[in-house]
């Protein structure tokens, strides 16, 4: 032993100094209450760690405070569960009851967390939100232009009289120098001519003299300035800054540091290269590494100050010389090491091994870097640093691998080797960091602790075709190409078929990527296959990522594939990008739950495992891995570690996941063997749904299934992506109920339009994607919707987004502000765990705003309901959850009888498991080996936790209730067009309820899944359309087809069933879908019925006794008609008269009876002033019954609703009842004659007022009676004459039924219309089986509701009692009034239709008038309306003379029917004939589905 002592100075002779004094602090500390420990000197290592151990305080777990940072990685390959990946692997069931930790533990004797103070020192703290004691709030841009400390004050201090008192304008310039001299001249001739003295000249030469002093100051700055101006922006744009500083102080800390940082070095690339070596060698380690006593410089920096208030850009010049010695000295010189590193590979095994030295030294680096920082406020205030090299840096080295330092032979010297080597590291990194290509640190996430390399969203890339692809060997014939899809050239993520022989590949395939970063580059790689040599590349083409964040959607998108800088084809694609959805961050600064989704990214980590059986091996020692199972097939494998029985993995992977629901994550560690097959040490396989579950309680600890012992420690994060066009895809969530939407007006809203007022709609937004939209309302900013939406929630988590948008013809629609609305307030639960109704629809004004710090700016007004789904059982759940119990309870069975095998023999080394079946080594301990079912949807997991019973329903039953969710999926479809979507609509939506993705082929699958609110199912009708890409236009619908959903419901209840659409020229596509139905608890509100809308037809007959308004005693009247404040028609005048007889008809759409306003006011015609007022009335719509004509006597009022003798207005009304299609801000109205104009019509509810002596009230019958009424149908009673009614105020007319109260000169109706007889229908019986939908709940079910009286009155087979169907027949008389020599033709179309009907020849008048004999026929509906229109024809372009509206005669009066076109008129005669076999068939036969059988 040498005793001698340490050379002073040296390491050891530092150390025996030390111990006194760290002896001292450490009893110093512990005097002061400091906790301080202080180790024995000899003690091993062993020892010191469970010396430290011991002195842990209880409960502290110091294994969660480590954190792993893994290295970035932009993209993996997608792994999902959409289909097989990899062959099948026997998993034991998904349990749950191998859990071996649970909830977290408290720590004894803590009763609790110490709430954080909001003081220090008796004062508050500093920062959050008190920024006084800090200067400023932190904020982005200049600090002195915040505390405006940017004024040059250093000029005002020597100014002169004349600059402080005189404009800058007046002084300066050089005119200004060249005039004072002029003056000062000629005032001094002046003084002397005039006889000045002396004193004169004196004081105007002072005063010259001061002007120009200041004047030529203020030229020689302004000079200055602008030289040194110039000379700045050279230096700005050159000059850059030397860091002699910086490189001082690296010189003096780089002997301190660089022993510290290479044994840093050392330890952790020694663990990882121990797990990574190869099978056929012993051992790989980092025996020496130091990179020499020559620190690297920082050359120069230069700056780039012109940039955003949160970006700091700069260019760093570093350099890495070692070997460069012209500024060391020559003591700096004896003591100079040289960087040098070795790699020790020991070859052989065990005692037979040798170790060879591969060294690498003299290494040598310089190049000139841009990083870029963008800062943020809060901590650590930098967001992320990007980082690339300005063009290739240089580098140089000394690779000796054989030989070691003695007769090691550097191979750079080979001829071509070096420059290989440089060109393999250029390629490799080229992607990665030189410019343009940028490495991005997420500092802020790395720094939060989450990993840097977590997914963002996916990246969907389809792939279309390439065209004119070129391979580089003249003699290599047609390319064999596929594709290979990277993310910055770096590793393979997926590939396409290879399509052999073709210069003009089709691929049509879509390709799934993950994605870290958009900041990188997409490329696609095309190679040609080739059998036997090495697949050659082809060219690369590349798409920026960064291109995703303006727009998501890039489609037929077509970049050249490039090779060598030469073009060698084309290649077209669509990339589209899927974010990951998160939830927003409130104004509290608190963030929101993410929204609930069925599809979207699932982190899967395996941390470690403990207690692995080690008996297995015969050394004693295991090498154990891991492979990840998703849904029993192995998708990742981690590394190996060699020689650990308590193996640490840390490794995550990430994988796409469709339907949460039925995923299955495990794990399979398995022992490495080499040669010889892995023996399995454990499984263990769960339900993602259980998994994540699991980690909300704290539970990471799982017992491994088939071992004696083992346990591994695996988490799962779920990140939710909303994926459209996945085929097979799962990622429906069945919605727990529905909100009630009624949007009725918004107040005073923004305007962003330049000329005239923004077209307001509003919109539904749930987790940023659009779930419902009102219609539009053109140059208004204060729109009266009153529309009621439903849009389906899956959680009392979610918020809804309610915002109003400015409707843009081109570009993107433009927001005018939002609101939210928490689910929370609105769904409950009983304590039977149902949802509860809440039906207040309490009456809400939000303010709109564009931003969470914005002020509000117009109010929306709505109401807002929930209406729960009923929690019925699936059929298909049902059966696919039976046939999973029975799967494992036979998996369980086996391992029963393993274990009872095991015991009978006593053998505790044999194994039973096999490849095929799941068993148990002999001996196996059974309380260690959970053998519990799996958990399931029905099975409890928490034994506290109550689920609400489930109601099981037949068909039968199901179709009872009226509303409800219908649940539609379409699975795949043989379609006649492309590039379009196919959309659903329900009843009266305008906008589609669900649209497909964007349909790339004719043959497509599509497994989509979508709902829809069904109000009432009896009349509902659903459509099915095809509608081109891009085109919102009416004629943009390729396909269609429509019927009643109670009948399609009927046909495809969990049952595929194949739809027919066709086009207008008979093509077909074939649709496959199947439906189901989810009854809602809702008692439907009257106003939104099927009999609260239609069409309503109004006959204006005639009217007696009107004012007179001329001097002759007479007036010329006529009438106008408006419907919610717009006028829907205006009837011909009667000249002179006070009893006219219009005898004209008109139809318009009525949306809502209960809330429209119609009335009608009568004026008296006058050529040469306005129209004078003879009296109005208004038209209560709600006492019309309907389908039954009926004649109302009004009496008029004055302009001020003042009774008195203004006369009586007779009007036949007739109200049908049918879906009205929600328009933009209007309903369209078509108008008619049915007799002649002055003729009193007579007949059935015809009679026409009497005048003279006309009594008030009174009426006379009519002349006859016909078989059929006006309106073309058969009367209920043949026997009896109607009367028409007369209104008048405060009188009252008694029914059969009831007796009503009638307000002032409107027709009839109750005080409360929502208890209106005509709205509210009568209940509709029980089924034949006599079982009622409330039956099935055990009780009157409040879900039930009365029918609509249109369903009494209904025409069999026609839904709703539409119109009826015949052939109509047109034909074209005479048109006048046109210009004379005009060459008039006449069109006529149906208005939905761009075929003409009916094209008249071409005939020229002088008068303008032409006569006419042409005639078609057409099969259509009664209420068809067609659209004639007028043309100057000419050969080359026809000219546009006028467009009008009618619709066909249905009265069979035989009339003419005169149409006003532009500037003339068109007569017609029109006649409709009512296909009699609509009234003979039967309800069964008539009623049809959206699929004709046979």
């Amino acid at each position: 032993m040498d005793t001698r002592d340490p050379p002073p100075g040296s390491a050891a002779a530092q150390q025996q100094q030390a111990k006194p004094t760290a002896h001292d602090m450490v009893n110093d500390a512990r005097k002061q209450g400091v906790p301080a420990f202080e180790f024995p000197p000899d003690a091993s290592p062993e020892d010191k760690a469970a010396m430290a151990k011991k002195a842990i305080p209880p409960g502290l777990d110091l294994s969660k405070a480590k954190a792993t940072v893994k290295a970035a990685q932009a993209g993996d390959a997608i792994v999902s569960d959409l289909d097989g990946v990899g062959a099948a692997v026997d998993m034991p069931p998904a349990a749950t009851n191998g859990v071996t930790n649970g909830t977290s533990q408290a720590i004894p004797g803590v009763a609790g967390a110490p709430a954080k103070s909001s003081e220090v020192n008796g004062y508050p703290k500093a920062g959050d939100g008190e920024w006084g004691r800090t200067g400023w709030e932190p904020r982005f841009g200049s600090l002195n232009d915040a505390l405006g400390i940017n004024k040059d004050d250093s000029v005002t201090d020597h100014q002169t009289f004349i600059e402080a008192n005189l404009d800058e304008k007046f002084f300066g310039e050089w005119w200004h120098n060249a005039g004072i001299i002029a003056f000062s001249c000629l005032s001094t001739w002046f003084i002397t001519k005039i006889g000045g003295g002396l004193a004169w000249v004196i004081l105007i030469g002072a005063v010259c003299a001061t002007y120009y002093r200041t004047s030529i100051r203020r030229v020689r700055r302004n000079v200055r300035d602008d030289i040194n101006r110039e000379m700045a922006k050279s230096r700005l744009e050159s000059d850059v800054e030397t860091l002699e500083w910086m490189n001082s102080f690296v010189v003096k800390f780089w002997p301190i540091y660089q022993p510290v940082m290479a044994a840093t070095i050392v330890n952790v690339v020694d663990g990882i290269l121990a797990a990574q070596t190869p099978g056929f060698l012993d051992s790989i380690r980092l025996s020496d590494f130091t990179l020499g006593t020559k620190p690297p410089r920082v050359d120069h920096v230069k700056t780039y100050p012109k940039t955003e208030d949160d970006i700091v850009e700069m260019d760093w010049a570093f350099s890495f010389t070692p070997n460069d010695t012209a500024d060391l000295t020559s003591r700096q010189l004896k003591k100079k090491i040289n960087p040098k590193i070795v790699l020790e590979v020991r070859v052989g095994k065990g005692i037979a091994s040798k170790g060879i030295p591969i060294i690498v030294e003299d290494m040598a680096f310089s190049g000139t870097m841009k990083i870029k920082m963008k800062l943020q406020i809060p901590f650590p205030h930098i967001e992320k640093v990007d980082v690339c090299f300005l063009g290739r840096p240089t580098f140089d080295y000394a690779l000796k691998p054989l030989g070691g330092e003695t007769f090691g032979f550097d191979i750079g010297f080979l001829p071509g080797l070096s420059s290989f080597i440089q060109e393999q590291i250029h390629g490799n990194l080229g992607p990665m960091f030189y410019a343009p290509n940028v490495f991005t640190l997420e500092v802020a996430k790395m720094l939060s602790g989450a990993p840097i390399d977590t997914a963002i969203g996916v990246l969907a890339v389809t792939v279309h075709r390439a065209h004119g692809l070129k391979n580089p060997d003249k003699f290599s014939g047609t390319p064999d190409p596929y594709t290979v899809f990277s993310l910055n050239n770096r590793a393979e993520l997926a590939r396409t078929k290879t399509v052999h022989e073709s210069a003009d590949p089709k691929w049509s395939e879509t390709k799934y990527i993950i994605v870290s970063n958009l900041n990188d580059s997409l490329t696609l790689q095309v190679y040609d296959y080739n059998e036997i040599r090495k697949d050659k590349e082809l060219g690369v083409a590349t798409f920026a990522l960064d291109q995703l964040q303006e727009n998501p959607e890039q489609e037929n998108l077509t970049v050249p594939v490039i090779n060598n800088g030469k073009a060698r084809g084309q290649i077209m694609f669509d990339v589209r990008y899927f974010p990951v959805m998160e939830g927003r961050v409130l104004e509290d600064g608190t963030k929101e739950p993410p929204p609930e989704s069925n599809t979207g990214i699932v982190r899967f980590t395996v941390h470690q495992a403990k207690d692995l059986d080690a008996s297995k091996s015969l050394v004693g020692m295991l090498s154990p891995y891991t492979q990840i199972m998703l849904n029993n097939r192995a998708v990742f494998t981690t590394k190996t570690m060699k020689r650990k029985n308590d193996p640490v993995w840390e490794e995550a992977h990430e994988i796409l996941i469709t339907n949460r629901k039925t995923c299955k994550l495990g794990v399979v560690i398995k022992d490495e063997r080499g040669f010889v097959d892995d023996p399995v040490l454990g499984k263990y396989q769960i339900k993602l749904t259980d998994l994540l579950e699991a980690k909300e309680k704290g539970t990471e600890w799982f017992n491994l299934v088939g071992a004696k012992t083992g346990r591994v420690k695996m988490t799962a994060q779920w990140k939710p992506v909303a994926i459209k066009g996945i085929a097979g895809t799962g990622g429906y969530i069945t919605p727990i109920g529905v909100m009630r939407l009624h949007f009725q007006n918004a107040k005073d809203l923004r305007n962003l339009e330049a000329l005239g007022k923004s077209d307001p709609y509003v919109r539904v937004l749930l987790s940023g994607v659009e779930k419902a939209r009102s219609v539009t309302f053109e140059n208004d900013l204060n729109p009266e919707w009153d529309e009621v939406l439903y849009v389906p929630v899956h959680s009392a988590k979610e918020m809804l987004c309610l915002e109003v948008m400015d409707q843009e013809n081109l570009g993107k629609d433009r927001s005018l502000g939002a609101t939210d609305l928490s689910l929370s307030e609105f769904i409950k639960e009983d304590a039977e765990g149902l949802y509860q109704v809440h039906d207040e629809k309490r009456n809400r004004s939000e303010g709109l705003l564009l931003g969470r710090k914005s002020t509000p700016k117009g109010v929306l007004n709505f109401t807002a309901a929930f209406y729960p789904c009923l929690n019925v059982a699936d059929p298909e759940e049902e059966e696919e959850e039976k046939k999973l119990l029975e799967m494992e309870e036979d998996q369980n069975d086996t391992v029963k009888k393993d274990l009872a095998k095991a015991e009978s023999s006593g053998k505790d080394n044999a194994s039973t498991a096999s490849s095929k079946k799941l068993g148990a080594p002999e001996g196996l301990d059974p309380a260690k080996t959970p053998i519990s079912p799996a958990f399931t949807i029905n099975s409890q997991s928490d034994e506290g936790e109550k689920k609400p019973p489930k109601i099981k329903l037949i068909p039968e039953e199901l179709v009872k209730y009226d509303s409800g969710l219908l649940i539609f999926k379409i699975i795949d479809g043989q379609l006649s067009h492309k590039d379009c979507h196919l959309e659903v609509l329900m009843d009266d939506m305008l906008f589609p309820t669900f649209s497909t993705t964007r349909i790339r082929s004719k043959h497509v699958k599509f497994d989509e899944i979508g709902d829809a609110m069904v109000r009432e199912l009896e009349f509902s009708e659903i459509t099915l359309r095809l509608r081109e890409h891009g085109d919102q236009g009416g004629e943009s619908v390729l396909a269609k087809l429509s019927g009643s959903t109670l009948e399609t419901l009927k046909m495809c209840l969990n049952n595929p069933t194949v739809l027919t659409l066709k086009n207008k020229d008979g093509e077909q596509s074939k649709v496959k879908v199947s439906l189901k139905y989810i009854p809602v608890n809702m008692k439907l509100d009257p106003s939104e019925s099927i009999s609260n809308m239609g069409t309503l037809r109004v006959d204006v007959l005639d009217a007696a006794n009107l004012p007179s308004a001329d001097r002759n005693g007479k007036s010329d009247p006529f009438c106008v008609f408006e419907l919610d404040g717009k006028e829907v028609h205006k009837t011909q005048v009667q000249k002179k008269t006070l009893h006219p007889a219009w005898n004209e008809m008109f139809e318009t759409k009525v949306a809502s009876r209960t809330a429209a306003k119609f009335k009608v006011e009568i004026f008296d015609w006058d050529i040469t002033s306005k129209a004078d007022f003879l009296g109005k009335t208004d038209i209560d719509l709600t006492a019309i019954d309907p389908f039954n004509p009926q004649t109302f006597v009004y009496k008029l009022k004055g302009k001020k609703g003042e009774e008195g003798k203004f006369g009586e207005l007779r009007l036949r009304m007739v109200f049908k009842p049918d879906y009205v299609t929600r328009t933009r801000q209007g309903s369209s109205t078509f108008h008619g004659t049915f007799a002649v104009p002055g003729k009193l019509v007579t007949g059935v509810a015809g009679a026409p007022l009497k005048v003279g002596g006309f009594a008030v009230g009174g009426i006379s019958k009519g002349a006859s009676f016909l078989k059929k009424n006006t309106f073309g149908r058969a009367k209920a009673s043949a026997a009896a004459e109607e009367e028409p009614t007369i209104i008048e105020p405060e009188m009252e007319r008694t029914t059969t039924n009831q007796t009503r109260p009638k307000s002032s000169g409107s027709a009839i109706r109750n005080v409360d219309g929502a208890g209106d007889d005509n709205l509210n229908t009568p209940k509709r019986g029980g089924s034949s089986n006599g079982l009622s939908p409330g039956s099935a709940m055990g009780g009157t079910s409040p879900h039930q509701r009365s029918r609509s009286t249109s369903s009494q009155r209904s025409v069999s087979g026609v839904i709703g009692s539409g119109p009826d169907s015949g052939t109509a027949t047109v034909r074209l008389v005479s048109a006048s009034g046109f210009p004379p020599g005009a060459n008039v033709q006449v069109r006529i179309r149906a208005v939905d239709k761009n075929k003409d009907l009916l094209k008249s020849k071409s005939i020229k008048s002088s008068s303008g008038d032409v006569q006419y004999e042409e005639s078609f026929t057409v099969q259509c509906f009664a209420n068809q309306q067609f659209k004639i229109f007028v043309k100057d024809n000419h050969l080359f372009k026809d000219e546009e003379l006028g467009e009008g509206l009618f619709v066909v005669d249905d009265t069979g009066s035989g009339q003419e029917t005169v149409v006003q076109v532009g500037e003339g008129r068109v007569t017609l005669k029109t006649s409709f004939k009512s296909a009699e076999t609509a009234s003979n068939a039967s309800p069964k036969a008539a009623r049809r589905g959206l699929l004709k059988r046979g």
